[in-house]
């Protein structure tokens, strides 16, 4: 059974899913109550809604894990509820996933830099936490590896909404002109004068004496 067959079934029930024996994770934890995610634990750690996305995104391509459903269990803390309806981000992300199948070959490499156009924000809600996550780096300039590593991400997940931001308008990447080094001209020039005095005068560099 998949993560997205499992979910809606237990979107009356109040608890806790335990999902383990993972390829990427140790231990993944998912509280619910009444259809919604409210908080999600990875290796006892609580992720952000940014993170909880990609987490449950690789849950649902997971190739084998085990689960347990916990009935009535709830977080010990947590300060600032995820409040994700189960139905609206299985439907996100399905299509996020699909969008990302059909350009996995266009996504920017990892270490383009990109820098935000301006202050405001993707129309796109699927875009909207990493923007604000992401905006400060991103006004200065920032590669998707180096979003990755801050966000706590995956690369091509970063990649991806980079793609789509570009889409849309809000970054661009940046282009760095190479800059002729000091001195190139004359350097040039003198290289030129002594050709012509080797074949005119036979002469080797620095010998001729007018």
């Amino acid at each position: 059974m998949s993560l997205g067959d499992l979910l809606p079934l237990l979107a009356t029930q109040d608890g806790a899913l335990e999902i383990f024996n993972l390829e990427r994770h140790a231990r993944v934890t998912l509280y619910i109550s009444k259809g919604t995610l409210y908080c999600l634990n990875v290796g006892g750690r609580l992720v952000d809604a940014l993170q909880a996305r990609s987490v449950v995104g690789e849950l649902m391509n997971a190739r084998r894990g085990s689960f347990e459903f916990l009935p009535g269990a709830r977080a010990h803390r947590c300060e600032e509820p995820l409040s994700m309806r189960m139905d609206r981000l299985l439907v996100a992300l399905t299509s996020t996933q699909d969008e990302f199948a059909m350009a996995r070959e266009h996504l920017p490499h990892p270490d383009t830099v990109f820098r935000a156009t301006g202050e405001d924000g993707p129309e796109d809600g699927r875009l909207r936490d990493f923007w604000e996550r992401a905006h400060g780096l991103l006004a200065s300039g920032a590669s998707a590896r180096g979003l990755a590593g801050e966000l706590g991400m995956p690369l091509d997940h970063a990649r991806f909404y980079l793609y789509k931001l570009r889409q849309a308008g809000n970054v661009e990447p940046v282009r760095i002109r190479a800059t002729r080094p000091a001195g190139g001209r004359s350097q040039l020039a003198s290289r030129l004068l002594n050709s012509l005095k080797r074949r005119f005068f036979g002469q080797r560099e620095g010998a001729w004496n007018p």
